[in-house]
C-alpha cells in the first residue's frame, strides 16, 4: 500500500468548502474527516515535529529535530518497512537545513534552489543589517521582490504546487510496480504572501492585483494591521481564498495523475495543513505565535482506510505519523507521542482529550496552550495573559466570551495539564536537541518567510 502525504502550508479548516475549495470538499466527503484536528503549533517550526516524528515542538530543545537518533521520522519508520521514500518542499522550516529529510530517499528542497532565492539569501546574510545599504534595500524589498520574480519569470515567492506534483510524479513513474512508496509534498502557496495566478484571482477579486501590490498588502497585514483598512481586509481574505483555490486545483490534478497511472487505489491520501491562518480575526494576518481557533483548526482528511464518513471527536497533528502507519500496516515506535486517528474514526476511543500546543520561532516556552476534547481551551500568550473560551459555544473567540477571570473546575483541569505538559516536555529537551534559535541560519529563514521584517 502506497502513502501519500500533502501538507498545506498555513490552510485553516473552515476553507475546505465548496466555494474555495470544491475538489477537496468532495474528497472529503468521500475520505475520513476529521472535522476537531488540532495544530500542535501556530507555526512551521511547531508543527513539523508533530507531524513527521509524532513529537511535540517543546520536547526538543531548538528548531527542527536532531539529526540523527532520538527521535523517529515516519518517513524512517516507512522505510524501514520497504518503502521507497521522497519528500517535497519549499519551506526552510520543513527541509533537511532542520533535520526533516531523514528517511527520504529523496528530498528536493526549493527553498534556497532559485536564483532570486540564492541573491535573496546572499542579501540576508552578507550586508550589514544596521547599515545605510541593507536598510536602503528593506525600504523598497516589495518592488525588489517583485523585480526578482519578473526577472526569473517567477509569479510566486514559492514554487508553486503544480511544480512538486509535477517532480513527485516522475519520482512515481521511476518506480517498479511492485514497489511501495511513500511520498510527502508540502504545498506553499496558500502561506503569505498570497499571489495567486490570474485566473484564481478573477474568481475572487473584481480586478487582478499584481505580484507587488500583493506582497505589500500581505506584509502591511501581517506587521502592521494597525494600519489595515476594511477594504484592504476583504482584499487579503479575497486573496487567501485565491490561494486556497490554486491549491485545491492542484491538489485535484495530483488524485487525478494517480488515478490515471491505476495507482489511485493502492494509495492512502491524508490531506492536512501545518496550522491555519488570520485575515482579519484578533486584529492579525497571517500566523502570529498565538493559539486562535483560526490558527490551530486544520484540515484532516484520510482516505483509502476503508472507512469513510465524518468524525467529530478531536485529534492532534501529533497523530499523523501513528495514522499513516496503521493504515500501511507498520507498528508505530516508541518514541511516538501521538497515536493513530483512526482508534477515533473506529471508536475504540471518543477522542484525544487533550491537544497541546507551543510556539516556534522566537522560542517562549512559556507560550502554549490545551485544548479539551469538548472545546474549551486555555491559551497562555505570555505577557498577553491568560484566556479560556469554550469554543463549541464562542468559536469566535472574543474579549467577552473569556473565562479566564472566573474561578472554575474547567480552567484548573486545564491549568493543571498544562502545567504538566510544560514538565514533561521540558524533562524531554534535556536529551534532544536540534538546530540552535541563535544560529544566523534561523534568523535567515525567519526574515525570508516574511516573519520578520
Amino acid at each position: 500500500m502506497n502513502v501519500l502525504l500533502v501538507t498545506v502550508d498555513s490552510l485553516r479548516a473552515d476553507r475546505v468548502n465548496e466555494r474555495v475549495m470544491p475538489f477537496t470538499r468532495s474528497f472529503a466527503d468521500d475520505a475520513l474527516e476529521f472535522r476537531q484536528c488540532i495544530a500542535n503549533g501556530p507555526s512551521t517550526p511547531a508543527s513539523f515535529p508533530s507531524i513527521h516524528a509524532s513529537r511535540h515542538f517543546a520536547s526538543i530543545e531548538g528548531l527542527g529535530i536532531p539529526a540523527e537518533g532520538g527521535v523517529v521520522t515516519l518517513a524512517e519508520r516507512l522505510r524501514d518497512a520497504g518503502y521507497a521514500t521522497a519528500g517535497y518542499t519549499d519551506n526552510h522550516f520543513a527541509s533537511g537545513s532542520y533535520n526533516y529529510d531523514r528517511g527520504f530517499d529523496v528530498m528536493h528542497d526549493a527553498s534556497g534552489s532559485t536564483e532570486a532565492g540564492r541573491l535573496k539569501q546572499f542579501v540576508q546574510s552578507n550586508l550589514d543589517k544596521s547599515g545605510l545599504l541593507f536598510k536602503t534595500i528593506e525600504r523598497v524589498y516589495t518592488r525588489l521582490d517583485a523585480f526578482w520574480s519578473e526577472t526569473t519569470g517567477n509569479d510566486s515567492e514559492y514554487e508553486r504546487a503544480a511544480s512538486l506534483n509535477r517532480r513527485a510524479l516522475e519520482w512515481i513513474d521511476e518506480r517498479d510496480a511492485d514497489e511501495d512508496w511513500f511520498v510527502w509534498l508540502h504545498y506553499m502557496d496558500v502561506h503569505h504572501p498570497y499571489e495567486a495566478p490570474e485566473e484564481y484571482q478573477r474568481r475572487f477579486l473584481d480586478e487582478q492585483m499584481g505580484v507587488a501590490e500583493c506582497r505589500r498588502l500581505s506584509r502591511k497585514g501581517t506587521h502592521h494591521p494597525e494600519d489595515v483598512t476594511d477594504e484592504e481586509w476583504d482584499l487579503i481574505k479575497n486573496l487567501y481564498d485565491a490561494e486556497c483555490a490554486y491549491a485545491d486545483d492542484q491538489f485535484a490534478s495530483l488524485v487525478s495523475e494517480l488515478d490515471a497511472r491505476g495507482v489511485r487505489d493502492d494509495t492512502v491520501v491524508c490531506f492536512t495543513a501545518d496550522h491555519g491562518e488570520l485575515v482579519g480575526e484578533h486584529g492579525h494576518a497571517g500566523h502570529p505565535p498565538e493559539f486562535w481557533e483560526g490558527v490551530v483548526r486544520v484540515p484532516f482528511l484520510v482516505d483509502g482506510v476503508g472507512e469513510t464518513g465524518t468524525v467529530d471527536g478531536q485529534v492532534r497533528l501529533l497523530d499523523t505519523a501513528p495514522t499513516l502507519a496503521d493504515a500501511a500496516g507498520v507498528a508505530p515506535p516508541d518514541e511516538w507521542q501521538g497515536a493513530s486517528a483512526l482508534d477515533v474514526a473506529r471508536g475504540d476511543v471518543e477522542a484525544r482529550e487533550f491537544a497541546f500546543g507551543d510556539v516556534g520561532r522566537q522560542i517562549d516556552y512559556s507560550r502554549s496552550f490545551a485544548r479539551r476534547s469538548d472545546g474549551w481551551k486555555l491559551l497562555r500568550h505570555a505577557d498577553d495573559g491568560e484566556f479560556l473560551f469554550d469554543v463549541s459555544e464562542t468559536p469566535d473567540e472574543q474579549p467577552g466570551d473569556d473565562r479566564s477571570g472566573e474561578e472554575s473546575e474547567v480552567y484548573d483541569e486545564l491549568a493543571a495539564a498544562l502545567d504538566d505538559h510544560q514538565r514533561r516536555m521540558a524533562e524531554m529537551r534535556r536529551g534532544e536537541r536540534g538546530v540552535d534559535e541563535d544560529d544566523e541560519m534561523v534568523e535567515d529563514h525567519l526574515r525570508e518567510l516574511g516573519y520578520l521584517q
